[in-house]
């Protein structure tokens, strides 16, 4: 008799978050895991870039103001590493974001706080290709 085996279940998406305010960063966590995301959760840059898993992240989403290291520098860090994923930002300061950025295209998209949780997954779907 021939043993019968369940099909494999899809890999969920993987998404790395970095936010150092814990409220916004477990939020956003359950909301894209509610979404069927695989959210790695960090509270700072430095953790982010010591992940090694972040190098097979779909998406990273990034606050812009944190201690020790911004948002820009965490991308730009991981784009000279060879990371091309889509970045989206997460920030209460887009004219401080604006003028860091210099006008360099490094996010794919840029959500102000407060931050409704359907445009953060409509968000994450486009970059990660699931709309």
């Amino acid at each position: 008799m021939q043993e019968m085996t369940a099909p494999a279940s899809p890999a969920r998406p993987q998404i790395v978050l970095v936010d150092d305010d814990i409220m916004v960063r477990r939020s956003c966590q359950l909301t894209l895991q509610g979404c069927g995301y695989d959210v790695r959760a960090h509270s700072s840059p430095v953790q982010a870039l010591v992940d090694p898993a972040i190098t097979q992240a779909l998406c990273l989403i990034t606050e812009f103001r944190m201690v020790g290291m911004d948002g820009i520098t965490l991308v730009r860090s991981l784009r000279a590493n060879g990371w091309t994923s889509p970045a989206i930002l997460v920030t209460a300061h887009r004219v401080d974001y604006v003028a860091a950025a210099q006008g360099d295209e490094i996010f794919v998209e840029i959500l102000e706080k407060p931050l409704p949780e359907r445009r953060l997954i409509a968000s994450v779907d486009r970059a990660t290709g699931r709309v």
